[in-house]
């Protein structure tokens, strides 16, 4: 007997096992039907066997299948992840594969506050995660039953008012970052940073770019003459094209950098080899760690903290407004620039108390 008839075995009620596996096997309009259960469970192939007949059965009358968590994630991943950045992309795989440990093989019109309540639970109860990352996993969930909702496989989006309701309960975002360098403190960095990271440092503050969006750039993206940088869509976040100006503390540093360009790097920042830095390098932020610990800076420093001094010398230095600052730093929205920087209006107060003259009211008490 061949090996292959050995492997397998029969059911009755249109189930074979092959190889250890359940699959699902039936005639439909004359056409054959097989499908893998995924699984060798008897009773979960039989529940399994159960939906997918029942989905038969639907189409056959011209009715809409009804479509798995599975089927959603696979088109989410063939029609959105070309839209996506690497990082994006990592962190909705990051949470896909998450969501997979309560909503595999869950049927979107399943999905309900009940299992989205057990997914929540289920994730807090493991080694560092937060309500932020829960919210996260989410809001990526969200974004596939949008989605699904254009492809008209689900009639509503569960994940919305859940998540409106979990707010109210501590499920939200961790506050934004507040961490800007002052001007003594910009003075300090450099002064004890690496020769050859002090005109990253500057450009990082003076155009605002993100890590990746600076790391990218290439010599066809900076006009000398009208003294712009161009950040192409393919390299920025939100996928739109800006262009950003020069400052005058940049330009010497861009010139400079312009006269001993390597021929063969089309990069304006490159590593040793002459190639651009590689998403995973670290080598930015250690040399910006180690500027920090030199100079004695108490206060944490991430690169991207020189970006927010960006916005903040903009707003607060060059007076620019809200839309001006938005449109510079590439923000999706004003709404995200001014709930970025709601914390210099704070500031501002405190700097106005300290400035003040309170008047000193004198009093004799009673003898």
């Amino acid at each position: 007997m061949p090996a292959s008839r050995r492997n397998r075995t029969r059911s009755p009620d249109n189930i074979i096992k092959r190889n250890g596996v359940f699959y699902v096997k039936k005639t439909v309009n004359g056409k054959l039907f097989k499908r893998s259960l995924e699984t060798s469970d008897y009773g979960v192939a039989k529940a399994r066997r159960d939906k997918i007949l029942a989905e038969l059965e639907a189409t056959k009358w011209g009715e809409s299948p009804r479509r798995s968590f599975n089927d959603a994630v696979i088109r989410f991943g063939t029609d959105h992840y070309k839209h996506l950045k690497p990082r994006s992309a990592a962190r909705y795989t990051t949470s896909i594969n998450s969501l997979f440990g309560v909503f595999d093989g869950k049927l979107l019109d399943e999905i309900s506050s009940a299992l989205l309540s057990d997914f929540e639970r289920r994730r807090l109860d493991e080694d560092e995660v937060d309500a932020s990352t829960v919210r996260r996993d989410l809001a990526c969930l969200s974004s596939i039953f949008s989605r699904a909702e254009e492809w008209e496989w689900s009639r509503h989006n569960p994940v919305k008012p859940f998540l409106r309701s979990r707010a109210k309960a501590g499920l939200i975002e961790n506050p934004p970052r507040e961490r800007y360098l002052s001007h003594d403190e910009e003075s300090a960095i450099l002064t004890h940073a690496p020769p050859g990271m002090i005109f990253p440092i500057i450009f990082a503050i003076d155009t605002g770019l993100r890590k990746e969006e600076q790391q990218s750039l290439e010599w066809r993206d900076v006009d000398l003459k009208t003294r712009e940088i161009t950040v192409r869509k393919e390299v920025a976040k939100n996928g739109k094209r800006r262009v950003v100006p020069i400052q005058e503390r940049c330009l010497p540093y861009l010139k400079a950098a312009w006269a001993k360009r390597h021929a063969e790097s089309p990069y304006v920042f490159t590593a040793a080899t002459e190639t651009r830095y590689t998403q995973n390098s670290n080598y930015f932020w250690e040399a910006l760690q180690k500027a920090c610990k030199r100079a004695k800076i108490a206060e944490h420093a991430e690169w991207h903290d020189l970006r927010r001094t960006c916005g903040c010398r903009l707003l607060q230095d060059r007076k620019l407004s809200m839309l001006e600052v938005s449109q510079w730093l590439g923000h999706s929205s004003i709404k995200v620039t001014e709930r970025t920087y709601a914390f210099l209006a704070k500031d501002a107060l405190h700097e106005a108390l300290r400035l003040s003259t309170p008047k000193v009211i004198q009093f004799r008490r009673r003898a």
